[in-house]
């Protein structure tokens, strides 16, 4: 999708970013054989169209993922994903189109592609088989609320359908909408909401995500539904039982301060929010050790205008 870490929260608060990001980096580096950690991540136009690749995968081999979703491979087809995928020792990859706004998924063991899958969605999704689990990486559409509705259909009729089959599933990707457990701080991100509004108020009522001046939730919730649990917001919840705002600004995954709208860490602020997600089925989450938003290095300001989502599993 289309923000300056929130970084410099004040030094009376109980974790700061920089604190917060430095637990979740340990634990995303200390994973053995026994562990396997899952990476998604929007990178913006093709690493913005080359520019940041190098500092992007230089980055990607400091956290040493199993398993890697990716969303907006612009103009990259399965093969370059393929060649590329090497620079981060992922000897298996998969593509779900041969260009455009194109969904990727990468692994350190082999993938079983099950179904690319684009009818019916502006994008579409990748469905594949690695390290004995169904993966689906998907990337949204942030037009209206019908057009994304049933996209969100489509992924719960196929969640669903793998979960009563006893199908371990991790469903992650772009969503282009907001969970309900985040309302509490959303509703405070007036600068969002204002510059929002206007385009929305434009759409039918039936498309409109911002309602009486706040966001709705129908889209996640669907999903949600299937069964799958949001692994970022339980380890988050577990940390920080009554989070204050600041706090809950440091699972926001969009946008960093890339964007022309948000070059400051003041500004970034009032604009920040979580579209991004690792959702997985009930077993699974019962194996999740740690899962979080990297905020952290510096680097991940400059590489895409998202932030990535780490979670980390037992074997």
């Amino acid at each position: 999708m289309e923000y300056d870490r929130a970084a410099k929260f004040s030094s009376n608060k109980p974790m700061t970013l920089f604190r917060y990001t430095l637990v979740l980096f340990f634990a995303f580096t200390a994973t053995g054989a026994e562990q396997l950690k899952v990476l998604n991540y929007n990178v913006f136009n093709s690493h913005r169209h080359g520019k940041s690749y190098e500092a992007a995968v230089k980055w990607v081999n400091t956290v040493k993922p199993d398993i890697a979703g990716w969303q907006e491979l612009v103009g990259w087809n399965e093969a370059k994903l393929k060649k590329l995928a090497n620079d981060w020792h992922h000897p298996h990859a998969a593509a779900l189109k041969s260009g455009g706004y194109n969904i990727g998924l990468t692994s350190r063991t082999p993938i079983e592609v099950v179904a690319r899958h684009q009818k019916g969605f502006w994008h579409g999704y990748l469905h594949c088989r690695t390290a004995g689990l169904d993966v689906i990486v998907c990337h949204l559409w942030p037009g209206g609320v019908r057009q994304q509705m049933g996209e969100a259909n489509q992924l719960h009729a196929l969640v669903t359908r793998l979960h009563k089959e006893g199908r371990e599933v991790i469903l992650m990707g772009d969503f282009n909408a907001h969970a309900a457990s985040d309302k509490a701080w959303m509703d405070k991100q007036q600068p969002l909401l204002e510059r929002r509004s206007s385009g929305d108020a434009k759409k039918r009522p039936e498309d409109r995500f911002i309602v009486n001046g706040k966001y709705t939730f129908p889209i996640m919730n669907r999903i949600l539904e299937a069964p799958l649990h949001d692994v970022v917001r339980t380890k988050f919840d577990i940390k920080h039982p009554k989070p204050t705002q600041a706090q809950c600004l440091m699972i926001a995954s969009y946008p960093t301060r890339v964007l022309g709208h948000v070059k400051t860490v003041e500004l970034q602020r009032g604009f920040l929010e979580r579209i991004d997600f690792i959702l997985t089925t009930p077993s699974l989450a019962k194996r999740c050790i740690s899962a979080g938003v990297a905020r952290e290095p510096a680097v991940l300001e400059t590489i895409s205008d998202h932030y990535p989502v780490i979670a980390v599993f037992k074997n």
